[in-house]
Protein backbone atom coordinates (compact mmCIF):
# COMPACT_ATOMS: atom_id res chain seq x y z
CA UNK A 1 0.00 0.00 0.00
CA UNK A 2 2.93 2.19 0.89
CA UNK A 3 4.82 1.87 -2.57
CA UNK A 4 1.28 2.31 -4.09
CA UNK A 5 0.21 5.83 -2.68
CA UNK A 6 4.43 6.82 -3.32
CA UNK A 7 3.87 5.69 -6.92
CA UNK A 8 0.44 7.38 -7.40
CA UNK A 9 1.60 10.86 -5.57
CA UNK A 10 5.02 10.94 -7.64
CA UNK A 11 2.72 10.50 -11.19
CA UNK A 12 0.72 13.63 -9.73
CA UNK A 13 3.36 15.85 -9.06
CA UNK A 14 5.07 14.78 -12.24
CA UNK A 15 1.73 15.07 -14.11
CA UNK A 16 1.50 18.70 -13.08
CA UNK A 17 5.17 19.82 -13.53
CA UNK A 18 5.11 18.20 -17.31
CA UNK A 19 1.64 20.13 -17.50
CA UNK A 20 3.21 23.53 -16.63
CA UNK A 21 6.08 23.24 -18.92
CA UNK A 22 8.28 22.29 -16.86
CA UNK A 23 11.44 19.83 -18.00
CA UNK A 24 11.50 17.10 -15.84
CA UNK A 25 10.97 13.96 -18.90
CA UNK A 26 12.63 11.02 -18.30
CA UNK A 27 15.01 12.38 -21.34
CA UNK A 28 15.93 15.18 -19.46
CA UNK A 29 18.46 13.22 -16.95
CA UNK A 30 20.74 10.36 -16.75
CA UNK A 31 19.53 7.49 -15.26
CA UNK A 32 20.90 8.03 -11.81
CA UNK A 33 19.43 11.50 -11.56
CA UNK A 34 15.96 10.06 -12.85
CA UNK A 35 16.34 7.43 -10.13
CA UNK A 36 17.33 9.88 -7.78
CA UNK A 37 13.98 12.66 -8.85
CA UNK A 38 11.54 10.08 -9.55
CA UNK A 39 12.91 7.96 -6.80
CA UNK A 40 12.85 10.09 -4.10
CA UNK A 41 8.87 11.64 -4.76
CA UNK A 42 7.95 7.54 -4.53
CA UNK A 43 9.86 7.39 -1.39
CA UNK A 44 9.43 10.71 0.38
CA UNK A 45 5.75 9.76 -0.07
CA UNK A 46 5.95 5.89 0.78
CA UNK A 47 7.76 6.66 4.25
CA UNK A 48 5.21 8.35 5.88
CA UNK A 49 2.27 6.44 4.97
CA UNK A 50 4.08 2.86 5.90
CA UNK A 51 4.64 4.09 9.02
CA UNK A 52 0.63 5.29 9.17
CA UNK A 53 -0.08 2.05 8.64
CA UNK A 54 2.71 -0.05 10.54
CA UNK A 55 3.07 1.74 13.56
CA UNK A 56 -0.13 3.84 13.59
CA UNK A 57 1.94 6.73 13.58
CA UNK A 58 -0.13 10.25 12.20
CA UNK A 59 2.26 13.20 12.27
CA UNK A 60 4.67 12.23 9.49
CA UNK A 61 1.74 11.73 7.22
CA UNK A 62 0.38 14.92 8.11
CA UNK A 63 3.58 16.91 7.22
CA UNK A 64 3.35 15.02 4.23
CA UNK A 65 0.23 16.27 3.16
CA UNK A 66 0.93 19.59 3.88
CA UNK A 67 4.11 20.26 2.22
CA UNK A 68 2.44 18.09 -1.23
CA UNK A 69 -0.35 20.47 -0.54
CA UNK A 70 1.32 23.17 -0.27
CA UNK A 71 3.80 22.43 -3.60
CA UNK A 72 0.76 22.05 -5.64
CA UNK A 73 -0.83 25.15 -4.43
CA UNK A 74 1.83 27.14 -5.12
CA UNK A 75 2.13 25.59 -8.76
CA UNK A 76 -1.29 25.80 -9.88
CA UNK A 77 -2.92 28.80 -8.00
CA UNK A 78 -2.20 32.74 -9.23
CA UNK A 79 0.15 33.74 -10.36
CA UNK A 80 1.72 30.58 -11.18
CA UNK A 81 5.07 30.03 -12.85
CA UNK A 82 6.22 32.36 -15.77
CA UNK A 83 9.13 31.63 -18.13
CA UNK A 84 10.84 34.10 -19.49
CA UNK A 85 14.04 34.24 -21.47
CA UNK A 86 16.77 36.09 -20.42
CA UNK A 87 16.96 38.36 -23.16
CA UNK A 88 13.36 40.36 -21.87
CA UNK A 89 14.79 40.41 -18.75
CA UNK A 90 18.23 42.43 -19.86
CA UNK A 91 17.00 44.17 -22.96
CA UNK A 92 18.90 42.22 -25.22
CA UNK A 93 17.78 42.10 -28.69
CA UNK A 94 18.41 38.31 -29.67
CA UNK A 95 17.15 35.26 -27.38
CA UNK A 96 19.82 33.68 -25.20
CA UNK A 97 17.74 30.24 -25.16
CA UNK A 98 18.18 30.66 -21.27
CA UNK A 99 15.06 30.51 -19.64
CA UNK A 100 14.02 32.11 -16.20
CA UNK A 101 11.70 30.50 -14.10
CA UNK A 102 9.33 33.37 -11.75
CA UNK A 103 6.64 31.83 -8.96
CA UNK A 104 7.90 28.40 -10.07
CA UNK A 105 9.48 25.62 -9.33
CA UNK A 106 8.37 24.12 -6.56
CA UNK A 107 7.70 20.68 -7.75
CA UNK A 108 11.13 20.23 -9.21
CA UNK A 109 13.01 21.85 -5.71
CA UNK A 110 10.90 19.02 -3.90
CA UNK A 111 11.81 16.55 -5.98
CA UNK A 112 15.20 17.29 -6.00
CA UNK A 113 15.18 17.45 -2.30
CA UNK A 114 12.67 14.63 -1.18
CA UNK A 115 15.97 12.92 0.64
CA UNK A 116 16.13 16.18 3.33
CA UNK A 117 11.78 15.82 3.39
CA UNK A 118 12.02 11.86 4.84
CA UNK A 119 14.71 12.76 6.98
CA UNK A 120 11.70 15.59 8.41
CA UNK A 121 8.84 12.98 8.40
CA UNK A 122 11.46 10.21 10.00
CA UNK A 123 12.33 12.33 12.60
CA UNK A 124 8.35 13.41 13.57
CA UNK A 125 7.82 9.95 13.69
CA UNK A 126 10.55 8.73 16.31
CA UNK A 127 8.89 11.90 18.14
CA UNK A 128 5.81 10.61 17.78
CA UNK A 129 6.56 7.08 18.46
CA UNK A 130 8.04 8.06 22.06
CA UNK A 131 5.53 10.32 23.08
CA UNK A 132 3.50 8.11 22.74
CA UNK A 133 4.75 5.23 24.23
CA UNK A 134 5.44 7.00 27.42
CA UNK A 135 2.77 9.48 27.63
CA UNK A 136 -0.49 6.67 28.72
CA UNK A 137 -2.89 10.16 28.26
CA UNK A 138 -2.32 9.22 24.21
CA UNK A 139 -3.22 6.59 22.04
CA UNK A 140 -0.67 4.11 22.15
CA UNK A 141 1.01 3.08 19.14
CA UNK A 142 2.61 0.12 17.47
CA UNK A 143 5.58 -1.27 19.55
CA UNK A 144 8.88 -0.71 17.84
CA UNK A 145 11.57 -3.38 19.40
CA UNK A 146 14.82 -0.92 18.17
CA UNK A 147 12.13 2.04 20.05
CA UNK A 148 11.60 1.12 23.21
CA UNK A 149 11.96 4.25 25.83
CA UNK A 150 13.14 5.16 27.76
CA UNK A 151 16.08 2.78 26.43
CA UNK A 152 19.33 1.47 28.17
CA UNK A 153 22.40 3.51 27.61
CA UNK A 154 23.60 1.45 24.61
CA UNK A 155 20.53 1.44 22.72
CA UNK A 156 19.53 5.08 22.76
CA UNK A 157 23.67 5.55 22.08
CA UNK A 158 22.57 2.87 18.98
CA UNK A 159 19.92 4.77 17.59
CA UNK A 160 21.24 8.43 18.60
CA UNK A 161 24.71 6.86 16.19
CA UNK A 162 22.18 5.79 13.39
CA UNK A 163 20.07 8.89 13.49
CA UNK A 164 22.78 11.39 13.58
CA UNK A 165 24.78 9.10 10.60
CA UNK A 166 21.76 9.45 8.48
CA UNK A 167 20.72 13.01 9.03
CA UNK A 168 24.23 14.11 8.50
CA UNK A 169 24.52 12.01 4.82
CA UNK A 170 21.65 13.83 3.52
CA UNK A 171 22.42 17.37 5.29
CA UNK A 172 25.90 17.14 3.61
CA UNK A 173 24.69 16.09 0.41
CA UNK A 174 22.38 19.12 0.51
CA UNK A 175 25.47 21.39 1.40
CA UNK A 176 27.39 20.34 -1.40
CA UNK A 177 24.40 20.16 -4.09
CA UNK A 178 23.46 23.98 -3.16
CA UNK A 179 27.28 24.51 -3.35
CA UNK A 180 27.86 25.70 0.59
CA UNK A 181 31.27 27.06 1.02
CA UNK A 182 33.97 29.93 2.30
CA UNK A 183 36.57 31.49 0.91
CA UNK A 184 40.17 31.69 1.85
CA UNK A 185 40.57 28.07 0.88
CA UNK A 186 38.94 26.48 3.61
CA UNK A 187 36.46 24.26 1.85
CA UNK A 188 37.65 20.61 3.05
CA UNK A 189 37.82 22.01 6.93
CA UNK A 190 34.23 23.54 6.72
CA UNK A 191 32.87 20.09 4.79
CA UNK A 192 34.84 18.04 8.11
CA UNK A 193 33.35 20.68 10.08
CA UNK A 194 29.82 20.69 8.98
CA UNK A 195 29.85 16.71 9.09
CA UNK A 196 30.79 16.17 12.28
CA UNK A 197 27.64 19.09 13.59
CA UNK A 198 25.31 17.09 11.20
CA UNK A 199 26.08 14.43 13.42
CA UNK A 200 26.19 16.43 16.83
CA UNK A 201 22.97 18.21 15.88
CA UNK A 202 21.03 14.99 15.64
CA UNK A 203 22.44 12.22 17.54
CA UNK A 204 22.43 14.32 20.82
CA UNK A 205 18.67 15.42 20.44
CA UNK A 206 17.75 11.65 19.76
CA UNK A 207 19.84 9.93 22.22
CA UNK A 208 18.08 12.64 25.08
CA UNK A 209 14.21 11.59 23.44
CA UNK A 210 15.20 7.64 23.50
CA UNK A 211 17.02 7.64 26.83
CA UNK A 212 15.57 10.71 28.72
CA UNK A 213 12.46 10.89 26.74
CA UNK A 214 13.06 14.73 26.77
CA UNK A 215 10.70 15.73 23.47
CA UNK A 216 11.39 19.34 23.34
CA UNK A 217 14.51 18.92 21.32
CA UNK A 218 14.59 16.35 18.72
CA UNK A 219 10.94 18.34 18.04
CA UNK A 220 12.32 21.22 17.11
CA UNK A 221 14.98 19.48 14.87
CA UNK A 222 12.15 18.08 13.05
CA UNK A 223 10.93 21.20 12.63
CA UNK A 224 14.31 23.05 11.63
CA UNK A 225 14.90 20.09 8.71
CA UNK A 226 11.78 21.03 7.45
CA UNK A 227 11.54 24.74 7.56
CA UNK A 228 15.56 23.99 6.07
CA UNK A 229 13.66 22.39 2.95
CA UNK A 230 10.50 24.28 2.66
CA UNK A 231 13.27 27.23 2.41
CA UNK A 232 14.55 26.33 -1.00
CA UNK A 233 11.26 26.67 -2.41
CA UNK A 234 12.39 30.43 -2.54
CA UNK A 235 16.08 30.05 -2.30
CA UNK A 236 18.11 33.34 -2.86
CA UNK A 237 22.14 34.00 -2.42
CA UNK A 238 21.30 34.42 0.96
CA UNK A 239 20.83 30.64 1.46
CA UNK A 240 19.56 28.92 4.69
CA UNK A 241 21.47 26.12 4.51
CA UNK A 242 24.51 27.56 4.60
CA UNK A 243 23.59 28.97 8.59
CA UNK A 244 22.25 25.35 8.90
CA UNK A 245 25.17 23.60 7.73
CA UNK A 246 27.90 25.73 8.46
CA UNK A 247 26.33 27.05 12.30
CA UNK A 248 25.78 23.83 13.87
CA UNK A 249 26.40 24.92 16.74
CA UNK A 250 24.17 28.01 17.44
CA UNK A 251 21.48 25.57 16.82
CA UNK A 252 23.20 22.72 19.28
CA UNK A 253 23.15 25.66 21.71
CA UNK A 254 19.15 26.15 21.24
CA UNK A 255 18.26 22.60 21.58
CA UNK A 256 20.64 21.98 24.65
CA UNK A 257 18.78 25.19 25.89
CA UNK A 258 14.96 23.47 25.25
CA UNK A 259 16.46 20.35 26.74
CA UNK A 260 17.62 21.73 29.95
CA UNK A 261 14.39 23.90 30.32
CA UNK A 262 12.16 20.61 30.01
CA UNK A 263 14.40 18.95 31.89
CA UNK A 264 13.79 21.38 34.93
CA UNK A 265 10.01 21.97 34.07
CA UNK A 266 9.70 18.45 34.56
CA UNK A 267 11.75 18.67 38.16
CA UNK A 268 9.86 20.85 39.31
CA UNK A 269 6.31 18.92 38.44
CA UNK A 270 8.14 16.72 40.36
CA UNK A 271 9.07 18.15 43.44
CA UNK A 272 5.45 19.62 43.01
CA UNK A 273 4.04 16.17 43.59
CA UNK A 274 6.09 14.70 46.13
CA UNK A 275 5.45 18.48 48.14
CA UNK A 276 1.91 17.51 48.09
CA UNK A 277 1.89 13.88 48.99
CA UNK A 278 0.85 12.75 45.76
Amino acid sequence: MSLVAGLVHAAVLLAVALLLGYSVGPANYSPVGLLWRYGGLVVVAAVPVWLAVRYRLVAPLVALVLATGYVLGMELTPPGPTFQDVAELEGLPEPTGIIVVENGLYVVRYMVNASVWTVGFLLLGVVEHVVRTAWQVLPSATPVPWLSAPASRRRAGAVAVAGGLLHAAVMVWFAARLGVSVSGGFEPWLFLFGVVGMWLLAAVPIYLLVRQLLVGPAALLALLVLFDARAEFTASVEDPHALYFGGWFLFLAVLLLVAGVEYGLRRLDLSGRFAAGT
